[in-house]
């Protein structure tokens, strides 16, 4: 028999991917009633749920409202994109130090490698595989705690939330020329160039705000 903290974790973790991959927007009312219809489960298993989801930051609960999906502010992306700069940084420099680092460059280059020298990049499998490049690189660090933030982690994804906020033509290179230093055991190079690439993106994203 199923119990009630079983059917929790599996929703919360259906609840979880719908979240991220976007099916459930953000500010968008979570309906218990008829989430409990769709996942099968009663309330009591579904509030749990909700309640996980609220510790890792992807829904918040709004008195006497419900529960929402987090509809994060300007302010939090830019400090979740800080974040991304600082992590990405440190997973890149300890990649590129790493014994098989020409291996783990492959695996980047791959990611990319259906764009370059295209003159017309789609837009949308582009963004998909920015995701995953950045995804891989936090993915592939040895650093056991930077692994574990899960619920940072989440933070990390709603930055995805945004799409593409600079295009192909000007950020392929960026990502090319991490690579290439991760290739060649760089770490100091890894990280700078990861972290500018980033900072970037926070640059234009406050510009487009002011």
């Amino acid at each position: 028999m199923i119990s009630h903290s079983d059917l929790s974790q599996l929703a919360f973790l259906e609840l979880k991917r719908q979240i991220l991959n976007g099916e459930l927007a953000r500010g968008e009312k979570l309906v218990q009633e008829r989430i409990a219809e769709q996942l099968g489960i009663s309330r009591m298993p579904l509030h749990k749920a909700f309640q996980m989801l609220e510790g890792e930051f992807l829904v918040e609960a709004i008195p006497r409202r419900g529960y929402f999906v987090k509809k994060f502010e300007f302010q939090e992306l830019i400090d979740a994109f800080e974040c991304r700069e600082v992590l990405e940084g440190l997973a890149a420099r300890k990649l590129a130090l790493r014994p098989d680092h020409k291996d783990i460059a492959e695996t980047l280059f791959a990611i990319f490698e259906p764009f370059v020298n295209q003159r017309n990049i789609d837009s949308d499998a582009y963004r998909l595989q920015d995701q995953l490049f950045h995804n891989t690189i936090r993915r592939l660090s040895d650093n056991a705690v930077l692994k574990k933030l899960d619920a940072l982690g989440n933070y990390l994804q709603m930055t995805f939330s945004l799409g593409l906020v600079r295009q192909p033509i000007e950020t392929l290179h960026e990502h090319l020329s991490i690579i290439d230093a991760i290739r060649k055991g760089d770490g100091e190079r890894s990280e700078a160039l990861i972290r500018m690439h980033a900072n970037k993106t926070i640059q234009k994203l406050v510009n487009t705000n002011q």
